[in-house]
Order: structure tokens, then sequence, then C-alpha cells
């Protein structure tokens, strides 16, 4: 059910957040992507996605309890038979397989909100000083950008003591940097510099908050009014998992915590994997909005 990637060249966020559409105009964006979402929502009309999706992270979380037991067999012997090494391999493709169909669904589900809301889409420019739509997505897995040397998912990263990131901080970051080999080292360190696609997304053009500055963005949700209000919308959502924010490992997804001894509102939040140490810092006022409009519908400002 995957189209973005096949029609547009796309990159769309896991939150309906951004799509890339490389130069091509709104208006022929959204009617391909109706017209494309129409065709296969009749293709599959005898399918409930969002069931399927929730099936499939079922099925996904049984993998992975495979693969765990087979890698702790691996360190306790050193080695495994031809048999169990075969089926341990069979097991890390479905893991992937799980987690393209799971994306589909995720797209499926996009293109559903752009057909049926395509007044909030639009053409928009990042702007290079504060480039807020770029870094709302900072530590989710983007859908349709993969890494050129191993396929895995690439993130949005920034240098992690840059408060008020620019244009020029910002970069594609594979995802198996998070995981490593046997001596420790990243699986894969490939990066990148984002391209000029990159700087003019089709998205949600009527997202509140964006137009002002990151470091004005920063200082307002520190204020102890702001602070306080983004607790009581976030106090339900603790240990709660988000569709939005994956393992890098596991593909499964995260929940999120509270950090003991917080130094302020951005310091105070973060997503981890519960099957292992994998975690994404809520270090933003862009990432605290996506992780509001996430987990209760509304951003900061909506």
């Amino acid at each position: 059910m995957s189209f973005f990637g096949d029609l547009l060249g796309a990159v769309a966020s896991a939150v309906q957040t951004v799509i890339d559409v490389a130069g091509d105009i709104a208006s022929t964006a959204i009617r391909v992507i109706r017209t494309e979402y129409q065709r296969l929502k009749d293709q599959y009309r005898e399918i409930d996605v969002s069931e399927r999706k929730e099936a499939r992270h079922r099925q996904l979380i049984d993998v992975n309890d495979e693969i765990l037991e087979f890698e702790k067999k691996l360190r306790r012997d050193g080695k495994l038979c031809d048999q169990d090494q075969l089926h341990l391999s069979e097991l890390r493709a479905k893991r992937l397989e799980l987690r393209s169909r799971i994306d589909a669904a995720k797209e499926f589900e996009v293109a559903s909100d752009i057909s049926n809301h395509d007044d909030l889409y639009g053409i928009k420019d990042i702007d290079p000083v504060s480039p807020n739509e770029l870094t709302r997505l900072g530590g989710q897995m983007v859908m349709g950008k993969t890494c050129s040397k191993c396929q895995k998912p690439m993130a949005i990263r920034w240098p992690t003591n840059t408060l008020n990131p620019t244009l020029e901080d910002l970069f594609w970051s594979c995802t198996g940097f998070f995981q490593k080999l046997p001596n420790g080292a990243p699986l894969c360190k490939y990066t990148e510099n984002l391209s000029n696609p990159d700087m003019k997304l089709f998205g949600h053009i009527q997202r509140p908050g964006m137009e002002v500055s990151s470091d004005k963005l920063n200082n307002i949700v520190q204020r102890p009014e702001t602070s306080e209000y983004v607790k009581q919308k976030l106090n339900h959502a603790i240990n709660e998992i988000s569709d939005d924010y994956l393992c890098p490992v596991h593909h499964e997804r995260m929940a999120l915590k509270t950090k003991r001894n917080a130094n302020g509102l951005l310091d105070l939040y973060y997503l981890r994997c519960l099957r292992c140490e994998q975690m994404v810092k809520i270090k933003s006022a862009t990432q605290l909005d996506a992780i509001l409009e996430s987990y209760n519908g509304k951003g900061l400002f909506s």
C-alpha cells in the first residue's frame, strides 16, 4: 500500500507533518495523493487498516521475543548451529518486513488525512534560521528516507549541545548508528546533508507557532505558566506508547518517560524503548509540540 515514494519521491513523517514533493506544486500533489488513496481504499475496502497495523505491531513484539532468545543463546554459547543461525536470519528479515508494512499503513493514514483535509496542506519554505518544521521531527523515523549504505531508516538530527539549531546544524543520520557491532562500534555511521528539496516542503501550513523563532519558542515553553500547562496535558501520557516514535533497533513503539531531577521542561521528557536502552530526548519546543499532538491531538498553540 506504500505509494508516496513511488509517486512523489516523497518523505512523509509519521505524524503527518512533512511530505517533500521535490518542487511539485501543492495542488498537483494533493490531486495525485487523493486519486491514489481512493484507488487503494477501494482495493482494500474489506480491510481495517488501523486494525491491521495493530496486528503487525503485535507480530513485531513476538518476533523480537524470538530474536532475543537466539541472541541470548549466542552470547551464552558463543555460536549458533546452522539451523538456529538460519532461523535468526529469517526472523530479522521478518522484522524488517513488518516494519515496512507498518510504515505502509501509516502512509495510508497520512494520505487519508490529506484527502479529507486538503485545505490544511500546502507548500512552505523552511526558515534557515529557525527550521521548526524539521526540528519538530527530531527523534522520529521518517518514512521513505533510507540510508544509501544499508537501507535502514534515517532520522533528522543535530548536535546535542545546540539549543537553537539552524538549517546548517541539521543532517540526516542513519538509525543504524544506534545499533552496535560485537566490538561496540555503530553498525552504520552514514550521514548526509539536507538537500535542496528538503528546504521546500508540502505539509500542514496552518500549524500555530511554527512561524515564531526557535529561541522564542524555547523561552515561551520554559515560562512557569507554560511549563505547568504542558505538564498537565502530558500527565496522563506518562508510560504510554506513541505511534510516532519507534525504536531504531527493534522498531517497537517507544513510551513517554520523565527524568528525575530535570533541569527545566526541556530536560524533563524523553521517549524510551520498552525493550532496550534506546531513547529520544525532547530538547526543543518544537519537539514538545509534536509530543503534545501525538498524545493529545493538539500541539502547543492549538
